[in-house]
């Protein structure tokens, strides 16, 4: 059984222009347990949150967004072979050792997050997931592009049944960490049109990209409407939404790239 602490971790604001680089925000890579390090990077252009994940390739590892505590929290498990984007159902707060099994428990699906990378070396893990930062989900959490706090809870063990074994003491401990600097992304170079539009905006994909996910949002960071597009069907229907400006996302496997466009 896994056996969940709880840590606030600090994330510190990169100082950028307003760019495609701009707008990042990361704890740093943080020692959460012997063994367990976590990195979370959160992206205020690409709406993206970036998960680093570091523990022994034999256990289960989970951390949990959002909260100091079980009740209520979005929490990313995996071991290895799968990622299961789980929620613990709030319970009774009195009791310091609750086992809370979470809302999917018998899905061994990953939810809203993409795995990236899962590297083993001298038995060691690291996992790299992403997903948007507001799922629209109310059992995910927000993840919030600026300066501040994040509440953490994590565990590791030999199953993915959890429990709850905090202290009495309900404050968290509070990390420094430093900033990542800057860092550019893996660009992803393409075309649309028209711009301004009142119906169908066309992507032109790069030469070689045989499909991609798009993904409008408004400039709260709210996902209005998404697409998988593929070189022979890249229009994208925007009659519906209101007039403004957005941020369009075209992502692959491995390349992000951000344009903005007017709705007329």
């Amino acid at each position: 059984m896994m056996t969940f602490t709880r840590k606030i971790v600090l994330i510190l604001f990169l100082t950028t222009s307003f760019s495609l680089f701009s707008q990042s925000f990361s704890t740093g890579t943080q020692t959460l347990l012997s063994g367990l390090t976590a990195n979370i990077t959160i992206d205020g252009e690409t709406f993206t949150t970036t998960l680093t994940l570091t523990g022994p390739s034999d256990v289960w590892l989970a951390i949990g967004f959002g909260n100091e505590e079980m009740n209520g929290t979005d929490i990313f498990m995996t071991d290895g072979d799968t990622i299961r984007d789980a929620y613990s159902e709030p319970g009774p707060s009195s009791s310091l050792e609750r086992p809370i099994p979470p809302a999917d428990s018998s899905s061994n699906e990953s939810g809203d997050w993409t795995l990236i990378s899962n590297t083993v070396s001298d038995n060691e893990r690291t996992i790299v997931a992403s997903r948007i930062n507001d799922t629209q989900d109310s059992q995910d959490y927000v993840f919030s592009a600026s300066a501040g706090s994040l509440s953490i809870i994590y565990a590791m063990g030999g199953t993915s049944t959890y429990a709850w074994h905090g202290p009495d003491n309900r404050g968290g401990t509070l990390l420094s960490v430093t900033s990542l600097g800057i860092t550019k992304n893996t660009l992803l170079s393409f075309e649309m049109y028209p711009n301004s539009v009142s119906d169908k905006l066309n992507i032109q994909l790069p030469t070689g990209t045989e499909k991609a996910e798009v993904g409008v949002f408004d400039y709260t960071g709210r996902l209005i409407l998404s697409k998988t597009i593929s070189s022979n069907n890249t229009t994208i229907d925007v009659q519906k939404i209101s007039k403004g400006i957005y941020v369009i996302r075209v992502s692959t496997n491995s390349k992000i790239g951000v344009q903005r466009f007017l709705k007329k």
